[in-house]
């Protein structure tokens, strides 16, 4: 990769890539800390905010650098870096190129990248997305319902949809069970600048993986925390 063309509009930065992991190494940097560096420079900045700080940018630019698609995410350079929301209202960094184009970027497959079976999961997620909304919408009446875990009071912020009997991870293992990893890959839209969503290019396999999903699941609302932490402990 052309150094000087993914860093061209930005202040000059001392690191090269290539020195990343041995920079990382002396600093003494694991997967945990990186993640954690990430969130507090997404937690420190507004939804359109720009990131100007020379240290935070230096540390964003030879991780992206690390992405398994970066010469696609940096394109004819990077410009700035600014910090954006999604549909849910989550932050993720948006790389602004010099020709005036632009595009998400994720930390999280800078610093591990994907391996198939997650981006098979991933696109089986988004296969079921309305029909999890879909429950939220039909049985969950906010500041009436309660959480079927702790009994919390659930509102329209802190409800969250979690699956049992089975979860969903098990319910996916039982459905890959018997597939081609490799074949169902090739069924996954490939990456376009500022789509967010994986997602399956067949539609049998979308219905097929619902209808598994809907004999084998069974949905409960319950709250942001129990989902997050009680849930996952027992």
């Amino acid at each position: 990769m052309n150094e000087s063309k993914a860093r061209q509009g930005l202040p000059a930065l001392p690191l090269q890539r290539g020195l990343f992991f041995y920079h990382l190494l002396n600093r003494k940097m694991n997967k945990k800390q990186l993640t954690e560096r990430c969130r507090l420079i997404l937690r420190s900045h507004d939804y359109n905010e720009q990131i100007t700080n020379q240290e935070f940018l230096e540390f964003l630019l030879d991780l992206f650098s690390c992405h398994s698609e970066w010469e696609l995410k940096q394109g004819a350079g990077i410009q700035s870096i600014t910090v954006k929301k999604d549909y849910y209202g989550n932050k993720y960094f948006y790389l602004n190129r010099i020709d005036g184009t632009g595009t998400d970027i994720s930390f999280v497959h800078s610093i591990t990248n994907r391996k198939p079976i997650q981006v098979i999961k991933n696109a089986c997620r988004t296969a079921i997305k309305k029909e999890v909304e879909r429950y939220r919408i039909d049985i969950v009446q906010y500041g009436i319902s309660k959480c079927a875990v702790t009994g919390e009071v659930l509102t329209q912020q802190n409800t969250h949809i979690d699956h049992y009997d089975l979860t969903f991870d098990d319910m996916f293992k039982l459905w890959i069970a018997d597939k081609s990893i490799d074949e169902l890959v090739k069924l996954i839209n490939k990456t376009k600048d500022n789509s967010l969503v994986t997602k399956f290019t067949c539609q049998k396999t979308t219905e097929e993986f619902i209808a598994f999903h809907n004999h084998n699941c069974k949905l409960r609302a319950v709250s942001r925390i129990a989902n997050l932490s009680i849930i996952k402990k027992l």
